[in-house]
Parts: C-alpha cells; sequence; structure tokens
C-alpha cells in the first residue's frame, strides 16, 4: 500500500465491492437504498399498499380511493470497525502485498458480521416450517412446504427465490441429487452451490453465519425484497502511529436491516437425522 497513493474514497468503494463479494445474507438483501447513511440516522423506505378492485357498472358513480402509505424506516444501528498496523521490517520481509492480504481478512471478517446481525432477523419471517429430523428422504419436500408458503402468501410465481443453508443441510440435498448447475471459482466464493431441481426458480447458497434456535439451524428462503439493507464503509484511513514505526489502517463499516416483506420471508428450522446405510 502507497500512502501517496492513498485516497479515503476509492479505498471506501474499493472495500464496499469487496464486502459485496463476501457477503451472502447481506447480497441477497435488497440494497437499492442510500449508501451514504450515518450511524444513528434512519432511511425512509417508501411502500404502498394494494389497490383495491371494483365491478364496473355502466353510468355508475367510480369510486376513488386514497392510497395507502406502507413506507417504513430502516436504523442505521450497526457499527464495526477494524484497526491494524504492519511494522517496517516485518513489511520489508514479508512477500507479496501484507497489507493488501490484511485488508482481504478485514472484509471477510466486516462481512461475516453484517451476514450474522441480518439471520438474525430470521423470527421476522412470516412462514415457518419445522423439520425435526432432515434427511435425503425429506429434504426436497420440506423445501417444498416452505415454497408453498410463499406462494400462499401471493409471492410472484416467477420470482427468483433464494435459499440459505448450512453444510449440515447442504449435505442432504447433495444426497438427496436435487442441486443442478455447475457454480464455478467466482460463484462459489459468493456462496452459490447451485439450484433445486430443473423446475423450482431457486437459488441455493451455503453459509456459517445463520441463526441457530434450539439447536436447529434457521436457513431461510425469500425474495430479494424480502430484507432492505443499508451500509456505509463511513471512513478508512491509512496513518503512521506515532508510537511505532509501522504503517495502519483503521476503517468504520455502519450499517442497517429492517424486514419489509415478511410474507416473502420462510425459515425452515430443522434439526438432522441419520441416513440409512445401503
Amino acid at each position: 500500500m502507497s500512502f501517496k497513493n492513498f485516497i479515503p474514497t476509492v479505498w471506501s468503494a474499493q472495500m464496499l465491492r469487496s464486502l459485496k463479494n463476501d457477503n451472502v445474507a447481506a447480497r441477497l438483501s435488497d440494497a437499492r437504498y442510500r449508501s451514504d447513511a450515518k450511524y444513528g440516522e434512519e432511511i425512509k423506505i417508501n411502500g404502498v399498499g394494494k389497490v383495491a378492485i371494483r365491478d364496473y357498472e355502466k353510468g355508475a358513480p367510480l369510486t376513488r380511493d386514497r392510497w395507502e402509505d406502507q413506507s417504513t424506516l430502516i436504523k442505521i444501528d450497526q457499527q464495526k470497525y477494524f484497526n491494524f498496523g504492519v511494522d517496517d521490517i516485518d513489511k520489508r520481509q514479508a512477500q507479496g502485498d501484507l497489507m493488501a492480504a490484511l485488508r482481504e481478512e478485514a472484509n471477510l471478517a466486516l462481512a461475516e458480521a453484517a451476514d450474522t446481525y441480518i439471520y438474525g432477523f430470521y423470527q421476522e419471517a412470516g412462514s415457518v416450517v419445522t423439520q425435526d429430523s432432515l434427511t435425503s428422504g425429506n429434504v426436497l419436500s420440506t423445501i417444498a412446504s416452505a415454497v408453498k408458503a410463499l406462494y400462499r402468501h401471493n409471492v410472484p410465481k416467477n420470482a427468483a427465490l433464494s435459499l440459505e443453508v448450512s453444510p449440515d443441510f447442504l449435505e442432504k440435498m447433495m444426497l438427496a441429487d436435487i442441486l443442478y448447475g455447475t457454480p464455478n471459482e467466482d460463484t462459489m466464493k459468493n456462496g452459490f452451490v447451485g439450484r433445486v431441481g430443473k423446475w423450482l426458480n431457486i437459488h441455493v447458497y451455503m453459509t456459517n453465519n445463520l441463526a441457530k434456535e434450539d439447536g436447529k439451524d434457521c436457513c431461510l428462503l425469500r425474495t430479494k425484497r424480502a430484507v432492505a439493507y443499508v451500509e456505509n464503509m463511513s471512513q478508512v484511513e491509512a496513518y503512521r502511529p506515532e508510537d511505532s514505526f509501522e504503517d495502519a489502517l483503521k476503517g468504520l463499516h455502519v450499517y442497517g436491516a429492517k424486514v419489509v416483506r415478511p410474507e416473502e420471508l420462510a425459515v425452515i428450522k430443522c434439526g438432522y437425522g441419520p441416513e440409512t446405510k445401503i
């Protein structure tokens, strides 16, 4: 890292792009909103209610409805930071760009913290499917129950769905041979592991950051509209500490999230059963 070439806004943008690559939960949320938010602010997410449909009668006056405001606020209430330094001697002896490697590790840690935070909203899901003993024999029917729950809540039939699962859940899917598609190296880094079946529009992602309840994994099936997410890498600073001979880098990540369409979010709470040996 060259301090002469350090431009805070450029580095902040680069770290945000890297975060998006490393995130699973955040990347699968609706992040269309302001990215310049500051800690303590509230971001208004506009929304409207359903439009009433009435029978038309020739000659009869029309009824004009007032639109229903269903806007919601997202509070930016999370702050996470990193702060590390590299001694001048260590930097000269190390092969490769040590600061770049540490920055990548910081990105991974920030992404994990943000995903864990988002998965904590599973309790606000509009639908719950419980499977105490998930096996390769019932994993597809368990997923189908969650899909049915979303469709019963009028989720559009052509909506793309994301299924976020634990390694144990993924194992049952692999044993059942219900995953299709061949993820490449880049998509695997993003957690994508394939699609469910040949006829369901469900993309599957594996993560270790899911919430647990009573020992059960809380896997999520959702549309991208279900959860809104706002983030900002508000400060990234390179500096020389006065009490040492080293280059240092620190950064502050602020964000907030909210379930804005609970009817488009289903949680699958599952334990795992033994497989029958053949």
